[in-house]
Formats: structure tokens, sequence, C-alpha cells
């Protein structure tokens, strides 16, 4: 059975002769279920709308379907399209999501970085060589540049350097969510430079304040 917000939307898109990938649908369904907002009163707003709000929202569906968030070349301008695509579907609907951009790290191409995002996610606290179960630190962090060299002191204090290991941390610095308290895990260096280079990069074009998930696939 399919999502009816999918529904919903593939109906809207057939009747301005436009295509709707299931893959956007779903996108903007599991953004509202997230919010808790009741799937009957998003359909009724799709299907009882005009030609013109239909095919706005199609339009903003599908640029949301097809940003997918992974971290690497284009990251930046791929978070930025989803924070403003889901900023519009927010306004159309009058609600928020839990989100602004979706970001992913890839286990393939940095492991010991997306197994420590994973750990910690799920309540395996580092610090340093050692870890315990605690609270899980959350997956949407709010992005906080200003703030991210006095977090990474804070993070970091009380474990040492050790070459030709980093330390890791999660929440990263770069969000209000980092600092004491956070993950601090030795990795090797390539990696947690590698991916903290790509995150921080993906990141860039967004502002203080925006809402990031970040999910490891």
């Amino acid at each position: 059975m399919s999502h009816p917000i999918a529904k919903a939307l593939e109906e809207a898109a057939e009747r301005i002769g436009t295509k709707l990938s299931k893959e956007a649908g779903r996108a903007v369904g599991d953004m509202y279920q997230q919010v808790g907002h009741g799937t009957e009163k998003v359909v009724k707003h799709i299907v009882d709308a005009d030609k013109t709000h239909a095919d706005e929202l199609v339009k903003i569906a599908e640029r949301i379907g097809k940003n997918h968030g992974r971290i690497g070349p284009g990251s930046r301008a791929r978070l930025v399209n989803q924070a403003q695509a889901r900023s519009e579907i927010s306004q159309h609907f009058g609600v928020k999501g839990e989100y602004d951009a979706e970001m992913v790290v890839d286990k393939a191409k940095y492991p010991h970085s997306a197994r420590h995002i994973e750990e910690a996610q799920n309540g395996v606290i580092w610090r340093g060589d050692q870890s315990e179960r605690r609270a899980p630190k959350p997956s949407v962090l709010t992005v906080d540049k200003p703030n991210a060299g006095n977090n990474r002191e804070d993070s970091l204090r009380g474990i040492d350097t050790r070459p030709p290991d980093d330390r890791d941390e999660y929440p990263p610095a770069m969000y209000k969510e980092g600092g004491a308290g956070a993950s601090v895990k030795y990795i090797p260096a390539g990696d947690n430079q590698g991916s903290g280079s790509s995150m921080g990069s993906a990141v860039r074009g967004l502002n203080d304040g925006a809402r990031v998930k970040i999910r490891v696939q």
C-alpha cells in the first residue's frame, strides 16, 4: 500500500502532467511523520490545492528527493538546496520539520568516523580509549560555527594527543550540542581529517541555527 502523502503528491502531479518520483513523495511523507502532523490534513491540503500550488509543491518535493546529503564533492550545494526546499514546504503547510538538511556519512569511505557516530548516537560515549554507556548523543544538531573553537577546547580537555591517531569528536565542535560531554575517540588521522573536512565543507553554506540530521550509511 503506497504512502498516502506519496499517493496524493502523485495525483497532484498527474493533474498537471508531471511525473513525481516515489522517492520524493516518501521524503515529504517522512518529514511530516517526524513532526507528528496528521497525514489526513496534509493530504487534504495537497488534493485541494489548485494547479499552481500543486506544481510548486511537486517541484519542491522533487528537489528534496534528489538531495540525499552524502558528503563529498558538491555536498555544500546539496545541503543548501535541501534546506531551502524543506523551508518552502514548511511554509506551505505552516509546520516545521525536525531538521533542515540531512548529511550522510559513508561507512565505506570513512569507516572509523562512521562507527564513532553510530556508537555515540546509540549511547556508547568515548573518552579517548575508554567508553561507557550514557545518554545517546542526538542525530539532529544545530550549526553554531562561531563557538566551534571553544567547543573543541571543552570537548578535548583532559584527553591527551596520541599520534598517529587523532581525537575525533561527536557531536562535532561546529554544532551547539558539541563541547563539554562530547564523545571523543582515538581514530586514524586520515579517516578523521577526511571526514571532518568533508562534513565541515558540507555545512559551510548553512546559516548558524540550521538543524542538520547526521546519518551513517
